[in-house]
């Protein structure tokens, strides 16, 4: 990892256009950042989005306080999927910023949801494990309403910018091996971030191995119940799980009251949010802002 950490290190090209629209954003309120959001892309030279005097989402997963508001990869309905510019932003309205972790030919991860990159990325195609570190960079993402695209993100990237400063909720994707799932594990290790991530995985046996490490693990699942019973969910050591929406209500509250932490996924917009039982602790919106 420590090879990947010093590639990691030149200059992005994240945007001076989404420094001034998160400002405003901070300025007029939160309500604005949608519609600035239009324009943000990887037009600039600067480096980063903010500072940590900027964010106003917690920095350890001890002081969140419920329901929170999970903005789905960066706030996808807003921003470029997974780009700096959407977790920033996100970071500085109080919504916990979510990222999904696939790996490059050489082994770096990089923040992207699909194993491909077509329906994301321009300027390259194709399994995201073929791809090189300098296709990778060379690439950018799409904007979810035509607007400037944004750079590609790595995993160090991210955690130079904003790993403890805020919590994070990254997903460790399907088909990860477990030697892949350590090697994560160990660069948040590497970085002393226990407190501040809930690290995610659909994979049972992954997000076993994330509890087993000390981390704040939350168990994805589909519209039914898992294999796993409550009670072995607990037993591993699990906190969080994530539902569909579709989850029916009544097994919803049976997690609940197995005493997780229960956040289904993914609504539209957080004003869906309000339609959700009083009892979850949270949700994952593509639509953060949108109340």
């Amino acid at each position: 990892m420590t090879t990947q950490r010093a590639a990691s290190k030149r200059t992005r090209p994240f945007t001076i256009l989404a420094t001034a629209a998160l400002t405003a954003s901070a300025t007029f309120g939160a309500g604005l950042a949608p519609a600035a959001a239009t324009g943000l892309g990887s037009a600039g030279e600067a480096p980063g989005l903010g500072s940590p005097s900027d964010f106003t989402t917690p920095d350890k997963v001890a002081d969140i306080e419920f329901p929170t508001t999970i903005s789905h990869r960066g706030g996808a309905n807003v921003y470029p999927e997974e780009s700096m510019e959407g977790f920033t932003a996100s970071a500085k309205d109080g919504f916990l910023p979510e990222m999904d972790i696939q790996f490059l030919e050489d082994g770096t991860p990089v923040l992207i949801h699909d194993d491909t990159a077509d329906r994301t990325l321009n300027g390259v195609t194709g399994p995201i494990r073929d791809l090189s570190r300098e296709e990778w960079d060379s690439a950018t993402i799409k904007h979810p309403a035509g607007g400037e695209e944004a750079a590609t993100v790595t995993l160090d990237e991210l955690l130079d910018e904003m790993g403890g400063e805020v919590v994070l909720v990254p997903e460790i994707k399907p088909g990860a091996t477990p030697e892949e799932v350590d090697r994560v594990l160990d660069e948040f290790d590497e970085r002393g971030l226990k407190d501040s991530l809930v690290v995610q995985s659909f994979d049972f046996e992954a997000a076993k191995t994330i509890a087993d490490r000390g981390y704040t693990s939350l168990y994805l699942m589909g519209s039914t119940m898992p294999k796993e019973s409550p009670a072995e969910i607990k037993d591993a050591g699990i906190e969080w799980v994530g539902p569909s929406k579709n989850l029916p209500t009544n097994k919803m509250r049976e997690l609940d009251k197995a005493g997780f932490h229960v956040a289904p996924y993914t609504l539209e917009t957080a004003k869906d949010g309000q339609h959700l039982p009083g009892f979850i602790d949270g949700y994952f919106t593509d639509d953060a802002w949108t109340d």
